[in-house]
């Protein structure tokens, strides 16, 4: 799983990102709040968390933020009212820390804010295997006849999955989007045009060509074993 920690201390960057690693976490670390929104269907992560130096956090951005993923947030700042606590939660931040906060609570914090964002457990879903494609979702990685294994982010496993399950048949941008986001995708193909050519980079051997993951003009994607 990978974790995108925005923080500007270092000493508390620093603390994060250990207990984000003990977790299960690989890490990326961003002083940039604005270029994590305007980056965000590029460089997608499994988790977010956010850590503030002062009490007003910028409730517009983390809407956009929530806009754009159903990815679990958490927000690490200082108190300052109840009021605040409502917007935060009311932004669509699923999990929020004041300090001073223990690093050992908030690890267990972030295994259970997981769990319950990850609906059905991954190491109950069965190996998938579609001509040259292998899938393991205990260990959410790929592999594609001789390329070396690639671990998959959260939301590129939804996507492989759904198309391997359904090999052959074309899927719709919107469906794609319900299954993967979770949500009614209309107006927003970008997420998944985006999202497709990120796994066509790790999968196809040549990402202008593709072998696998094939697009049907207007219609949707399929995969082709």
């Amino acid at each position: 799983m990978e974790a995108l920690l925005l923080s500007y201390n270092s000493d508390e960057s620093a603390a994060l990102r250990l207990g984000l690693q003990r977790a299960g976490f690989f890490v990326r670390i961003s002083m940039d709040f604005e270029k994590i929104i305007n980056d965000w269907r590029e460089n997608t992560a499994d988790l977010i968390v956010l850590s503030f130096p002062k009490p007003d956090v910028p409730l517009s951005s983390l809407k956009q933020l929530r806009a754009f993923t159903p990815v679990p947030i958490v927000v690490l700042t200082e108190y300052k009212t109840e009021d605040m606590l409502v917007a935060l939660l009311d932004a669509g931040v699923d999990e929020v820390l004041f300090r001073p906060y223990s690093t050992r609570v908030f690890i267990a914090q972030v295994r259970a804010l997981m769990r319950r964002a990850s609906g059905v457990p991954l190491f109950s879903l069965p190996i998938l295997t579609k001509g040259d494609i292998l899938l393991e979702p205990s260990e959410r990685t790929v592999k594609i006849k001789e390329k070396s294994l690639q671990r998959l982010t959260q939301l590129e496993f939804r996507l492989l999955y759904i198309l391997m399950v359904n090999a052959g048949q074309t899927l719709s941008s919107d469906r794609v989007i319900e299954y993967v986001w979770g949500y009614n995708g209309k107006g927003s193909r970008d997420l998944v045009r985006g999202l497709i050519k990120r796994l066509r980079d790790k999968i196809e051997e040549d990402p202008q060509n593709p072998r696998y993951i094939l697009t049907a003009t207007g219609a949707g994607y399929a995969l082709k074993p």
